[in-house]
């Protein structure tokens, strides 16, 4: 009798010890803080912070949270993207996403909507979450990982649901936060980040000019190229044909120059409107890279070029 029981004991012990193995190996991470940002979520097993944008990466470096903290004025035109299954489809195939359903969470009493779908990139196809949490600010949360990735839609969807905002983070913290750092020249001043990859700073007194009749400087960053070359001179090109502000205007000079501590590249050109821009460029080793916009008016002062060049020399990836 006891010989029969061990041998009935024994597997369903066994059995109990992977049981408890495998939900350990999977239990949820606790609620992390999103530096810079208003965000904390508890990312799925395996998820770390990222060191160069705003949330998390997964161990092998393939699947990613992104958390973008939305400007006023960007918040109505935003949540027009999510308001049914049409709009969705219609507004983020203009930014190469397929959707395939809307869903929706209900958090604290708020309905948060969620739009599910897939973008090709880099030869991949990627599964992707994202869901908009309105607000001041408005935060748009992203979730994505190649079809192949162990992550499953529970997944991503328990982390989004774990999603909770605190107080805004100050400019100086958002700031602190970012993957690189640069120093503002006069008459510049910092404006705002965004989605905790870019920086825009002005020189004059409005926060918001449509018009341009202010200069306008946005260093951003990335961390994989964009597209499929690293040659300085193709990605830059590449880039400044997708810039809205300066697409379509005339390079009036090219050179290789000191930028993000090696060696960039930077182009000289006229705005279709007639302004003069400035963009500088830079590659790193692991397929990051930060780029430097400056838009300046029609005559404006050398006082104004030459701080550009100095916050150009200043910008420096943040080190991992």
């Amino acid at each position: 009798m006891l010989t029969r029981l061990r041998r009935i004991t024994r597997p369903a012990l066994l059995l109990l010890h992977a049981l408890l193995l495998a939900a350990c190996s999977q239990a949820p991470q606790p609620s992390m803080a999103v530096p810079g940002s208003v965000v904390s979520l508890a990312p799925p097993p395996g998820f770390r912070p990222a060191p160069n944008f705003s949330g998390f990466v997964s161990e092998d470096g393939r699947a990613s949270i992104l958390v973008a903290e939305l400007p006023a004025e960007a918040s109505s035109a935003v949540s027009g993207l999510f308001v049914d299954e049409p709009a969705a489809r219609s507004r983020f195939a203009s930014q190469g996403v397929q959707v395939d359903r809307l869903e929706s969470l209900s958090l604290e009493g708020r309905t948060v909507p969620v739009v599910i779908g897939s973008q090709a990139a880099h030869g991949y196809t990627f599964g992707k979450w994202v869901a908009l949490f309105s607000g001041s600010p408005t935060v748009m949360v992203t979730v994505q990982a190649p079809r192949d990735h162990a992550l499953t839609h529970k997944q991503a969807m328990q982390a989004l649901a774990t999603v909770t905002l605190r107080p805004q983070a100050t400019l100086e913290e958002k700031i602190a936060a970012m993957p690189f750092s640069i120093k503002p020249a006069p008459p510049f001043r910092l404006l705002d980040t965004l989605s905790g990859s870019a920086v825009a700073l002005t020189a004059g007194e409005l926060d918001t000019d449509p018009e341009g009749r202010q200069p306008l400087i946005v260093v951003a960053s990335q961390l994989s190229l964009p597209f499929a070359s690293n040659d300085p001179q193709k990605v830059s090109d590449q880039l400044i044909s997708g810039s809205v502000r300066i697409q379509g205007g005339t390079i009036t000079s090219r050179e290789n120059v000191p930028f993000g501590g090696i060696t960039g590249h930077r182009v000289d050109g006229i705005t279709p409107d007639g302004r003069h821009y400035r963009h500088y460029l830079a590659l790193w080793p692991g397929e990051r890279f930060v780029r430097l916009v400056a838009i300046l008016p029609a005559g404006s002062s050398k006082e104004t070029e030459d701080a550009v060049e100095a916050m150009a020399a200043s910008v420096r990836f943040r080190e991992p």
